[in-house]
């Protein structure tokens, strides 16, 4: 059975279960009745994501157990007796199912490619959600801002699927996020029985400290290095050294090892730009630096996930003001990026640093055509096997076209706005 077909069915299964929803309802007495809006109703609007207006949801609900629709006010009632932690069990359902009857599924060189980025969250103001985020308050900024959130991601390259999220205040930076959630993706995989692991990560993450976390949990790793840290290391670059090993040190620890050691590769960009990338694969017969360079470039794709959250599947357009809703939303987002990750897998294969392709399939037109589609399985209204077919159906024509080499201009990415980009309908 395909890995996107039979998540699909357990996540079915699940949310019918008498247990889940013991565990996951807020109060004792949450759905023990008969209602317009049972639990695996409730649960499966919130996952398939609300994007219109909940008026207007409420109408399209189907199939009914009763002539009249719910009102958007019982659905909001009826949302906060489930805890978002539902959803979190789903996501980690999702990487089980991918992962957990194949070790080497969508590996590269036996190495599971796991990268890690933060990104900032625009949240509704309510006096809940700024009592929990606070405001964004950027210096120099006068007027009454919005509130943000930090959002720390662990994605698989090869796959796309997110193993690992973090919501916190933005003050929290990237970096003490990522140490928080990286004995935990180790742990996981582990269980997974994922015992070769290579974690990639972006200029703002490398220290001595965190690359010593990486040697204690025996993973590899490989971060960019920003230029101007640690002035010999520079030094030899500028004399022309292009791959050597190298000790990192940091005099501010404090009865710790002050030093790490690492291989130090350079290479130069399309634009003439130098990276420097610092990394744990010695091996220069098995790891050239051509290979390790495919490998990092694969990051991309954490950048494309975001992507996929705040443009595709609308992550900032929220439904509700609560701390809940927020929540559900947010890790309902999460679920149903993996779920169509997984059948994009089954449909294309995964990525491949090494082969390229030249076409591959357009998320955002199929989280548009798959989303209501996955409500109507959950629901009963259609089965897996027709979601299936229209999956195919679409994916013959969501196409988009492959161009290596890209390159994209930072210089306009702004900070949040203080007004939402997302407004609702009604």
């Amino acid at each position: 059975m395909q890995k996107g077909k039979n998540l699909i069915l357990q996540i079915k299964n699940i949310i019918y279960s008498k247990a889940f929803q013991r565990i996951h309802c807020i109060g004792k007495n949450s759905f023990t009745r008969t209602r317009k809006l049972p639990f695996s109703t409730v649960f499966s609007m919130i996952l398939k994501l609300i994007k219109k207006s909940l008026g207007i949801e409420c109408e399209l609900m189907d199939p009914l157990t009763c002539k009249i629709p719910p009102s958007k006010q019982a659905f909001s009632k009826a949302r906060y007796k489930i805890c978002h932690t539902g959803f979190k069990e789903l996501l980690e359902l999702s990487i089980q199912t991918a992962y957990q009857d194949e070790p080497e599924y969508r590996t590269w060189k036996g190495y599971r490619l796991i990268a890690a980025d933060g990104s900032a969250m625009r949240l509704p103001s309510s006096k809940e959600i700024i009592s929990e985020f606070d405001r964004f308050k950027p210096s120099g900024t006068t007027g009454t801002m919005p509130p943000v959130a930090r959002v720390s991601l662990f994605i698989d390259l090869c796959t796309s699927l997110i193993c690992s999220a973090r919501l916190a205040a933005w003050n929290v930076g990237e970096q003490t996020l990522a140490e928080e959630q990286l004995p935990e993706v180790v742990t996981q995989m582990r269980s997974l029985n994922q015992e070769r692991l290579l974690f990639i990560y972006d200029r703002g993450y490398p220290s001595v400290k965190f690359i010593q976390q990486h040697y204690d949990l025996k993973v590899d790793f490989t971060f960019r290095l920003q230029k101007g840290n640690y002035s010999k290391l520079w030094e030899r670059i500028s004399s022309g050294e292009l791959d050597f090993d190298f000790i990192l040190e940091n005099k501010k620890l404090k009865n710790k090892i002050k030093g790490q050691k690492v291989r130090v590769i350079v290479l130069t960009l399309a634009n003439r730009e130098i990276e420097v990338l610092v990394t744990s694969l010695f091996d220069r017969e098995k790891f050239t630096l051509e290979d390790i360079s495919k490998a990092y470039v694969l990051r991309w794709h954490i950048e494309e996930c975001y992507k996929r959250l705040k443009i595709g599947a609308e992550l900032e357009n929220f439904s509700g003001v609560n701390l809940e809703a927020v929540l559900q939303e947010f890790w309902a987002n999460l679920v149903m990026c993996n779920i169509l990750s997984l059948h994009m897998c089954d449909a294309q294969g995964p990525w491949n640093p090494d082969q390229i392709t030249e076409y591959r399939l357009n998320f955002s037109v199929l989280f548009g055509v798959m989303r209501q589609k996955l409500y109507q399985v959950l629901v009963g209204n259609c089965s897996p096997k027709d979601f299936q077919a229209l999956f195919y159906r679409a994916s013959i024509r969501a196409k988009v076209k492959i161009r290596p080499g890209r390159l994209y201009s930072r210089n306009k990415v702004d900070k949040p706005k203080r007004h939402h980009v997302f407004r609702r309908v009604c």
